[in-house]
């Protein structure tokens, strides 16, 4: 199929496929998990990171 007649009404059609919207696919029943220091350490550098924009940045939050 070229790209240009691709749809997802046409997939869904060929295939025999549904999509299914508006259900919560994980249960309720999941237990919270404490991050590891690492994370949390990324994680509070994420925002510097993104706003130098530059490699050498982004390096070192990783």
């Amino acid at each position: 199929m070229p790209y240009s007649q691709f749809t997802i009404d046409k997939v869904k059609q060929d295939f025999h496929l549904t999509t299914v919207e508006a259900v919560c696919f994980f249960p309720d029943s999941i237990e919270p998990v404490t991050s590891s220091p690492r994370l949390q350490i990324i994680l509070e550098n994420l925002p510097w990171a993104i706003a130098v924009d530059t490699k050498k940045a982004r390096s070192e939050v990783t």
